[in-house]
């Protein structure tokens, strides 16, 4: 820091960029993974898709009250648990100024959130994570990083047992490694949902109900329910879910 006389304040002598948070929130249809994108209602990229975000208030916002403000503000979005994803400053990533944006992201049940357009976004809409339309800024990379964390995670953590209810079906869990994971179609490992219940129950923290779906007249698939509990102590001696 330097002093400056004639201002009588201390100065950096160092140039400070901006700072924006982005939200990558992939919304779960049952079927397939979407992700949620608002169209810019101002230049630049005015009309092209982009993550919901913006910049940072200057004076007391931290990262964490941003990004929820402007999901909330562009997608009238709430309620959700969003996490710190990575940190990306290419020097060309904003043509206004070199702007630095903390990206966080979140996995929720799609069809809970009502979305719409607000603040500076005409509109607000989820997409098929594999059929994005060209987005601004550098925001297909972010998307990209978002999707490999996930990817990386479902191997070691529970995640997908946040997109079900309290007792689901195989076929139901299922669904979810096989959108997160997206493997070739000949990927038979991964695919094939006969052997997908023995690796899952092998791993000691999902449990039989001894209840079955009703309604069915034709089958009635096995109930089963998460066990923290059993997780936990999973946790402790190391696991990783291969196909």
């Amino acid at each position: 820091m330097l002093y400056n006389h004639q201002t009588k304040q201390w100065e950096s002598p160092y140039w400070h960029p901006a700072v924006t948070t982005d939200a990558v929130v992939f919304g779960f249809d049952g079927v397939g993974l979407n992700v949620l994108l608002i169209q810019r209602g101002q230049e630049p990229y005015k009309n092209m898709w982009a993550l919901p975000g913006g910049f940072m208030r200057p004076e007391d916002e931290s990262a964490e009250a941003c990004v929820y403000r402007e999901l909330h503000e562009e997608t009238d979005v709430d309620d959700i648990y969003l996490e710190e994803l990575q940190t990306f400053s290419s020097r060309d990533r904003d043509p206004r100024e070199r702007v630095i944006t903390i990206a966080f992201f979140a996995l929720v049940v799609k069809d809970k959130y009502q979305v719409k357009g607000g603040d500076d976004a005409q509109e607000a809409k989820w997409f098929p994570v594999k059929d994005l339309p060209t987005l601004a800024f550098d925001h297909q990379v972010i998307i990209e990083t978002a999707l490999e964390r996930l990817r990386q995670r479902i191997h070691f953590e529970p995640i997908g047992f946040h997109l079900l209810g309290k007792e689901f079906t195989m076929p139901q869990l299922h669904s979810i490694y096989i959108a997160i994971l997206d493997p070739p179609e000949d990927d038979t490992k991964l695919r094939d949902r006969r052997n997908f219940p023995k690796k899952m129950l092998r791993l000691g923290y999902i449990k039989e109900t001894g209840k079955r779906v009703t309604g069915n007249p034709h089958r009635s698939p096995k109930l089963y329910t998460f066990d923290e509990e059993a997780y936990q102590q999973a946790k402790k001696i190391g696991m990783r879910l291969e196909f």
